[in-house]
């Protein structure tokens, strides 16, 4: 039995996706391997395998799905282009292998869209376990983490400085080194993000537009808040569960800056659910929400929804559906 996680595989500008990998591995025997989300049709076809794939989908759906020898676990997506399920065997795939776990409620509603049993399970990343104590002292770095795609605006930067008194050290989750094959990235990669999340836990405030640096954090407990320009976009589900999205505009308008709270118990009943399903997949070979009795109701009501979102689609489209929905559904095969 071969064990993978996956991460993305030439399109490598952005070190969130390898730390998605990393709490997947986590989870997996010493030995795992890393393959290509990318590629994962590329998957040794002879041995039988488990994949934990969480993450994003995906750039490309020319090499998707792996190869039924691979047990893959879907939990944690995010699914980025309706395209992918255009193709039949996508489609099938994914009933076969679901229910699938979704990181936001767009993904969730995608999937039941298309008839595929599918359950909202949060992002792994919030699985993170500290790799310093965390910073209580009130003294430390103030650690800014944006990049190219989620720079933060240079007023509400200079706010943000006027508000904790300290300027701000700004991080990139951009990968540092993107040289070598995929095995050789990815462990170069991992160093990489392995210092930056002790660095967030050393940090006296980590302010980030990136999901997959705030949920990490949030996990690890560091101090950590998700600045956004729109806190209600619907890829944010996953940290709303836990703690309030600090709008832009919001930080304009403050006189004082304070961390917000942070649901602990909802943070704590989130990372057991999703730790626990992991390692029980990867003992079992399977995915548990399908094959475990203690997970029936979540198999059951995502089956129901399924059917249920599936039959008012087909509805739709028969009357005339807008433009988006019949973009998204109307199927070329």
């Amino acid at each position: 039995m071969k064990y993978y996680y996956q991460v993305e595989g030439d399109v490598r500008n952005n070190i969130g996706d390898v730390l998605q990998g990393m709490v997947a591995k986590a989870f997996l025997p010493a030995d795992s391997l890393v393959a290509d989300r990318e590629d994962l049709a590329s998957i040794d076809k002879d041995q039988p395998g488990f994949l934990v794939a969480n993450g994003w989908y995906m750039h490309s759906f020319d090499k998707f799905p792996p190869p039924v020898n691979v047990t893959p676990l879907y939990l944690s997506v995010h699914v980025a282009n309706s395209a992918l399920f255009q193709r039949a065997e996508v489609r099938e795939h994914f009933k076969k292998n679901g229910p699938v776990g979704c990181r936001d409620h767009k993904t969730l509603k995608l999937f039941l869209g298309w008839g595929i049993p599918a359950y909202y399970s949060g992002c792994l990343t919030v699985t993170s376990n500290a790799r310093s104590p965390i910073n209580v002292s009130g003294k430390g770095e103030c650690l800014l983490v944006d990049n190219v795609d989620h720079p933060i605006p240079e007023n509400v930067k200079v706010k943000l400085e006027t508000l904790l008194g300290e300027k701000l050290t700004r991080v990139s989750h951009d990968p540092p080194d993107t040289t070598g094959n995929l095995k050789e990235y990815d462990k170069k990669a991992t160093a990489h993000m392995e210092m930056l999340l002790e660095r967030y836990c050393k940090a006296r405030i980590v302010l980030t537009t990136k999901i997959h640096c705030a949920l990490p954090s949030l996990g690890m407990g560091a101090n950590v808040a998700l600045i956004h320009p729109d806190p209600t976009d619907p890829r944010l589900d996953t940290l709303r569960e836990f703690t309030e999205i600090v709008s832009y505009d919001q930080i304009l308008a403050m006189t004082t800056f304070e961390l917000p709270k942070v649901d602990k118990t909802a943070l704590a009943n989130r990372r057991n659910f999703l730790s626990k399903v992991v390692k029980q997949g990867a003992e079992s070979i399977s995915n548990p929400i399908s094959t475990f009795a203690e997970y029936k109701s979540i198999k059951r009501s995502s089956a129901i929804k399924a059917m249920l979102y599936r039959q008012a689609i087909k509805v739709l489209l028969l009357v005339g559906a807008s433009q988006q929905i019949t973009r998204v559904y109307k199927s070329r095969e």
